[in-house]
């Protein structure tokens, strides 16, 4: 622009005489020339303007939407996969095997079964199905019906049955007397359940479903489809306020017969409803900002553009501060604090790729008396208790590892810092003595629990994330069966079954 008002003058100066009405209309055609330079450059500047705006204001909508898309779909399937991890413990039962499977006694059902799934978990409904799709017994609750009747073809809860039972045939193992199971971690309880929405007396559900197998091999399934446990939470308000607890959504709500955001579709993809809240979005946060920013730049160009400028940086720092919150929201435990499943197994896939140069260790943590806690002062107590071992195992590691939590009552620890086993016992009897510390509630009543260890270290036990995590997992099953409160190393086990067998033997020579 200097440019080019340097280089015009002299050439009115050159060929125009300088009179004063030539003046005057030189003058007036240089104002008028530089207005309408002017013009054309605010016009293009706010134009501009307008069009980052509206592409910035598209474009945090689009990611805003995006994102509580995934939260929302991520809170589903956590809430699937937690449902499945409740019922394993009771379908991978050489118990239920003999009083459901090989001999059918209802006052196990009632008082194992379904009471459990209700008190412990909140599963209000439990159905048990058998082989040609025989309903054996239907729960709300803990109130039982045992009247048996065959489920009708196109019943969604049919449907489920027979997908849990194609996974079931999937991961079906022959032992001894019969057939067993694939056994499988809590955290892949996928490979064996099924998942999905089911519409049960009108009332749509979410349910998930597995087959009942043994656990320990003492009993075998005989030849044929097993029997199917299922249970359900009816999606409502108490449900939607569950997954909303950590999404912070807008007026959350299932419709039935509305076409909404997410539609919920059952196992033989027909619709059963959808979930609908209001959708943030951010660009709208945008407009106020821009618009009085572009007519200012009308009056005054160059303080206009320094206050926009400013003000843009401050509506960018602001979607930046939203995503890291949602980015947080989506890696962390919202009771606890800590690293949820999806930041951890991020964590251990990436050390496990670095394992060349950095050898590490996986510690798996379970609370000891955790479920008489939640029995005794209820699950508001139970939630103290995950927030103080939480922080006490926080203070434990420092920054020498990370610490999630899984769910329930288990934790893992991913130990960077150092792998060999003395330092990893020291650190273990730390932490056995750091959370058997009595816990002050609320209330002020006082409550104490324990935890047992489960260590592994790569490569020793384990090259990948799964293998190192499987040997933890052993590991932990090996300290609980010792007597839980404390620690047991993955290294060890080869010499633990050692030594279980010799007892084994002794028992049946002194026999």
């Amino acid at each position: 622009m200097l440019y080019f008002r340097n280089s015009s003058m002299p050439h009115l100066h050159k060929y125009v005489e300088p009179s004063a009405p030539t003046t005057a209309r030189q003058r007036f055609g240089l104002t008028a020339l530089v207005a309408i330079f002017s013009a054309m450059l605010i016009t293009l500047s706010a134009l501009s303007l307008f069009f980052v705006g509206g592409v910035a204001s598209k474009t945090a909508d689009k990611i805003a939407i995006e994102k509580q898309y995934v939260l929302f779909e991520n809170a589903l399937r956590d809430r699937q996969n937690l449902m499945a991890r409740d019922q394993l413990g009771l379908a991978r039962w050489d118990r239920s095997v003999k009083y459901v499977t090989l001999r059918f006694r209802e006052t196990y059902v009632e008082e194992e079964l379904v009471s459990s799934l209700w008190h412990d978990f909140g599963h209000e409904r439990s159905f048990l199905v058998g082989p040609g799709g025989r309903l054996l017994m239907s729960a709300w609750q803990d109130q039982v019906d045992f009247t048996q009747r065959t489920l009708a073809d196109g019943d969604s809860l049919l449907a489920l049955v027979d997908l849990a039972i194609a996974r079931h045939n999937t991961n079906r193992t022959t032992i001894e007397g019969g057939y067993g199971q694939r056994p499988v971690q809590a955290s892949q309880v996928e490979e064996i359940a099924a998942f999905g929405f089911i519409e049960i007396d009108s009332e749509v559900m979410i349910a998930s479903a597995m087959a009942i197998v043994p656990d320990d091999g003492e009993v075998a399934l005989p030849d044929g489809p097993p029997i199917i446990l299922v249970s359900a939470r009816p999606v409502n308000t108490s449900f939607i306020d569950d997954i909303n607890s950590q999404l912070k959504l807008t007026n959350v709500t299932f419709d039935r017969h509305g076409n909404g955001l997410i539609p919920v579709i059952d196992v033989e993809a027909r619709t059963l409803g959808s979930f609908s809240w209001d959708l943030y979005l951010p660009g709208r946060d945008i407009w106020p900002v821009v618009v009085p920013l572009t007519f200012g730049l009308c009056g005054v160009m160059l303080i206009a553009t320094l206050v926009l400028g400013r003000y843009i940086h401050l509506l960018s720092v602001r979607l930046e501060a939203s995503e890291r919150r949602n980015r947080d929201l989506a890696m962390r435990d919202a009771l606890s604090g800590l690293a949820n499943r999806l930041c951890f197994d991020q964590a251990l896939n990436s050390a496990s790729e670095r394992l060349a140069h950095a050898p590490f260790a996986v510690i798996a943590c379970d609370l000891d008396r955790f479920k008489a806690v939640n029995d005794v002062h209820g699950h508001a107590a139970g939630d103290e208790v995950i927030r103080v071992v939480a922080e006490r195992l926080k203070e434990a590691v420092g920054d020498q590892g990370l610490v999630g939590r899984t769910g329930g009552d288990e934790f893992v620890i991913l130990m960077s810092a150092f792998r060999d086993r003395a330092r990893l016992a020291l650190l273990a009897q730390h932490i056995i003595t750091s959370i058997s510390r009595p816990i002050v509630l609320p209330d002020g009543a006082v409550v104490d629990v324990g935890i047992s260890l489960g260590i592994a270290a790569a490569p020793d036990q384990g090259i990948s994330g799964r293998e190192i995590m499987a040997s933890a997992d052993q590991a932990l099953y090996a300290s609980k069966e010792g007597g839980r409160g404390r620690a047991f190393f993955a290294e060890d086990l080869d010499e633990a079954a050692r030594n279980l067998a010799g007892h084994a033997a002794e028992a049946v020579n002194a026999a």
